[in-house]
């Protein structure tokens, strides 16, 4: 039995080989792989444990008769060895080597293993083998033995300071990222109803964004479909004294204060939106993200809306609220798109909808654009 166990080690040391180049190590294997059985027709299985299909394809460079026959030498000599130790008490060791070959290139792979027995308490022997590929990958077998029980331990040790680490691939993932820019607005309508101008750093976009990516045609596939749930607020603040009302005509107009001086007066509004965008994304060199592009479209609701007034009155800060619709159309819809590289990115957004209902106020569209910060 224990002729069989410590056959089963060294096989696993051979066969581990490439892993002493930088490869996965005995214990990476143990946390994630397959396993495949080839049962021999006297009855015998072979077991394979693999952690990818590199793997397989570097097992094809052994040749495995020549393998197993330089084993049963191997074992046969560990056998002497082990005959020597109980003699004078000593460690042996000896040195196999296993050729493997990739294409005309012949590699050596030198398995150096050291056998001692210690005496153990009672009728318990223990018995050590360390087994060394090439100086860098260590296996250490200790085998006890108690009356008709063998115990086997295997413990691994990598020299070598690269590891592979293997992702699960996955289609579709999440990812939450946060748009940041500012509000401005664009194709107003001749002959409508008055509207102001704004003030650039007061007029701030923010959306919190949930997005689902898809990656369509497989795993190097560098297109994509983004969709998911945003959150977005637009701020409308508006220059030179300039307010918002509606009138007894539930009409929306913007007019100039005179008895007083407002040092901040805006509008508010906050909506979800679902947008639809195919995209593009190339990796580097390194397989980290790189440069991307997409343009799509977006749809969504206007959840609720307020204005603001802040301004000075008998020295004190005065803050005036209103939660009102303004006329504000309910939905909205338009277009997106994104360009950057890695984690930053530009956005921009184009709402085709007016701003207003139709006949109600001011009728003019809204763009929004700034950095879109991936986490």
């Amino acid at each position: 039995m224990k002729r069989i166990l410590l056959s089963m080690a060294i096989f696993m040391a051979a066969a581990t080989g490439v892993s002493a180049k930088g490869g996965l190590t005995v214990a990476n294997r143990a946390q994630n792989q397959d396993t495949i059985v080839v049962k021999m027709a006297n009855g015998a299985k072979m077991i394979l444990q693999l952690q990818n299909m590199k793997q397989l394809e570097a097992f094809q460079n052994y040749s495995l008769d020549s393998l197993m026959r330089e084993l049963n030498k191997y074992v046969k000599q560990v056998d002497k060895m082990e005959g020597a130790t109980q003699q004078d008490g000593k460690a042996k060791q000896m040195t196999v080597t296993f050729n493997t070959k990739e294409g005309d290139k012949t590699n050596a792979e030198q398995v150096t293993v050291t056998v001692q027995e210690t005496d153990g308490k009672g009728n318990v022997k223990k018995e050590r083998h360390e087994i060394n590929i090439n100086k860098k990958f260590k296996i250490d077998v200790e085998i006890e033995e108690d009356g008709d029980d063998t115990k086997v331990d295997i413990n691994t040790q990598d020299d070598t300071t690269s590891h592979v680490e293997i992702k699960e691939y996955k289609a579709t993932r999440f990812n939450l990222d946060l748009d940041l820019g500012l509000n401005n607005f664009i194709d107003k309508k001749d002959g409508g109803a008055f509207l102001p101008d704004l003030k650039p750093m007061g007029s701030r976009y923010v959306s919190i964004n949930s997005h689902m990516i898809s990656q369509v045609g497989g795993e190097k596939s560098p297109f994509y479909i983004v969709s998911g749930v945003e959150f977005a607020f637009n701020n409308y603040m508006f220059d030179k004294n300039y307010i918002i009302r509606d009138t007894e005509a539930n009409v929306t107009v913007f007019e100039k204060a005179t008895e007083l001086t407002y040092d901040k007066s805006k509008l508010t509004t906050s909506s979800v939106n679902v947008p639809i965008m195919p995209m593009l994304k190339f990796k580097r060199a390194n397989g980290k993200e790189g440069f991307h592009i997409g343009a799509g479209g977006f749809a969504g609701y206007r959840l609720g809306s307020h204005s603001k007034l802040k301004y000075e009155e008998d020295g004190h800060t005065t803050k005036d609220k209103d939660r009102g619709s303004f006329n504000l159309s309910d939905f909205q819809y338009g277009a997106t798109g994104v360009i950057g590289y890695n984690d930053l990115s530009l956005f921009v957004k184009y709402n085709m909808n007016d701003l207003f209902k139709e006949n109600r106020g001011p009728q003019v569209s809204v763009i929004s654009f700034g950095l879109r910060l991936l986490n």
